[in-house]
């Protein structure tokens, strides 16, 4: 019974999440991907949706990286859609992963950004950000609580939030972002 509790009290925060970051403006954020590119977000991604992953905290990354592989496979690998039987799409889709660090992290950012640079595989490199400023603003915009999870928000064409995901990777999670994409 407590376990059933906690769980509608952590789906209702999470709701409460989507519900205060919905419709409003993605705050300006601007960082260099790993490629050594800098993207302002969301100007540079004006014009198509763009799904942008963001952890707060050491703790979320490895829930936040369990999101990469399946982005990359969806958005990144073009896909055969000639073949009849195949329900394969292609989309026009921007996507970033952007680990948030605190003031202490910030003062080591060369090896926190090394150390994930150097874990991270190549292909991946254009679509981590690297972001070095103030963090609180965006927890506080969006009412995080939870800095041990990731978030997932969906902007469309303008850089408006249409949809907010959080947590671990899951089909159900990432198709409730595809809905989006139309």
């Amino acid at each position: 019974m407590k376990l059933s509790a906690l769980f509608l009290f952590l789906a209702i925060g999470i709701s409460s999440i989507a519900q205060n970051a919905k419709g409003k403006q993605f705050p300006a954020l601007t960082g260099e991907s790993f490629a050594g590119k800098t993207v302002n977000l969301p100007t540079d991604t004006k014009g198509k949706v763009t799904v942008i992953g963001v952890c707060f905290s050491k703790a979320a990354e490895d829930d936040l990286k369990t999101w990469l592989n399946p982005m990359y496979n969806m958005f990144v690998v073009k896909k055969d859609t000639t073949d009849f039987f195949s329900a394969a799409v292609n989309y026009d889709v921007n996507f970033f992963f952007i680990p948030m660090l605190n003031k202490v992290n910030q003062v080591f950012e060369k090896g926190s950004k090394e150390k994930i640079k150097n874990g991270t595989d190549k292909e991946f490199w254009p679509y981590l950000l690297f972001y070095n400023g103030a963090i609180k603003p965006y927890k506080e915009d969006f009412a995080i609580e939870d800095s041990k999870i990731p978030y997932f928000f969906v902007l469309d064409k303008n850089g408006k939030i249409l949809h907010v995901e959080s947590g671990k990777y899951s089909e159900k999670k990432m198709d409730n972002i595809e809905n989006f994409f139309d």
